[in-house]
């Protein structure tokens, strides 16, 4: 009693319309990704938690937004141990308990599960958002296989599920991880906020070399070494002075297939690639006029963040053909799409783009402007949250 006294309390301090948390298996990606949705829930009435592990023995840290609880706890993201997924579960559920919520949003595959079983446990409505389709959909091991068990189980006990791209929307359907009437679609992603992602203020194209730049976690799958590769036979085909790539972003050391940083000196000292770092301001890295945007990810995406946002700078996008990225992509007015893990494809595109003329580049720019405004805008997730909080509480 004396709980449910103090969350009255709270709701009278401000958040009069209830407390909602948030579960990610990072605080860096719950925070990078997520924070416009915090900030306009809280402006809305809500009070907002955060429950995710800190790490704080990478670059990959992130700074609480100010107003916003944050719960720290432990998870092995990428591990198989049932011993440490069942001390993430009794975590959770202390965690849930103390902290009585009125709705929860889990976000990737563990907090899908344990977060949902957790929340039935304690009668706390919760909505899961299946970004991509993750490696559990693409082994065939006994593995693999229970974890999808699992993860069909947790999925049909959510109140609501998320999805953001067509062919995550299909298998969500056809193997009947929830009801058609529990689910919804965003289909413009996460959405970007237009305001801080914009143009205004600084030119569309330069006269200076091209920078192709790759951002995210640097991984394998990611596509770093086909862009690599990419840029070799470039140089090798006497581009070699006409354009530069850097790539920017961290190495997720936890992640099965992530790139070694000596890997990634070895391709700097050989010319190949520029490393620009780790930023929590990559619309400022963006305002560079020559700069395109490359990603030959085979990664299962949702839909990319960093398309996304170079869409709404309006920058020129080469990426590859797959669900979570060719949605960022309309073929020849914004960009070009190539084949997933075709390095040759991917240097053909480039070369194609340094063929352009400079007002040819300008209209890619333009356009990649135009269909951020009309797709990812972040006020039409906004309107999909309110919605589903409206529905649940």
């Amino acid at each position: 009693m004396k709980k449910r006294k103090t969350n009255k309390a709270h709701a009278v301090a401000g958040a009069a319309k209830g407390k909602i948390l948030f579960c990610d298996n990072t605080l860096w990606g719950l925070v990078n990704f997520r924070s416009y949705i915090f900030t306009h829930l809280m402006r809305e009435g809500y009070k907002v938690v955060l429950v995710a592990p800190q790490d704080e023995n990478t670059v990959m840290k992130a700074e609480v937004p100010e107003g916003v609880e944050y719960r720290p706890v432990r998870i092995n993201r990428c591990g198989r141990n049932p011993l440490d997924d069942g001390r993430y579960f009794f975590a959770l559920y202390h965690i849930y308990q103390e902290e009585r919520p009125d709705f929860v949003f889990h976000y990737t595959i563990k907090p899908n599960v344990y977060g949902t079983f957790v929340a039935k446990l304690l009668g706390i409505p919760c909505a899961n958002m299946m970004a991509g389709l993750g490696y559990a959909f693409q082994g065939k091991r006994f593995m693999h296989r229970s974890i999808l068990v699992l993860y069909r189980l947790a999925m049909r006990q959510a109140d609501k599920v998320l999805c953001l791209n067509e062919e995550n929307r299909n298998v969500i359907l056809g193997r009947k991880f929830c009801k058609p009437d529990n689910l919804f679609f965003l289909n413009g992603g996460e959405g970007v906020d237009l305001q801080r992602f914009g143009m205004a203020g600084f030119d569309v194209v330069s006269s200076g070399k091209s920078v192709f730049l790759m951002v995210g976690r640097i991984l394998e799958d990611k596509g770093y070494r086909i862009l690599v590769e990419a840029v070799r036979m470039l140089q090798d085909r006497g581009y070699g002075g006409r354009f530069r790539c850097a790539v920017l972003g961290p190495v997720d050391m936890s992640y099965p297939t992530h790139i070694t940083e000596e890997e990634i000196r070895q391709d700097v000292a050989e010319g190949r690639i520029e490393y620009w770092g780790v930023t929590d301001d990559v619309a400022d890295v963006l305002k560079n006029p020559d700069i395109v945007m490359v990603l030959p990810s085979y990664y299962p995406e949702g839909l990319n963040r960093s398309l996304m946002e170079a869409c709404a700078m309006g920058k020129p996008i080469i990426t590859t053909d797959i669900p979570g990225c060719r949605e960022t992509v309309d073929e020849g007015k914004n960009g070009f799409l190539v084949p997933p893990k075709d390095a040759k494809a991917l240097a053909d595109a480039m070369e194609r783009y340094l063929a352009l003329t400079a007002e040819e580049k300008r209209a890619l720019s333009l356009h990649s402007r135009k269909k951020a405004e009309e797709v990812f805008d972040i006020r039409r997730v906004y309107d999909v949250y309110l919605e589903i909080l409206r529905q649940a509480l």
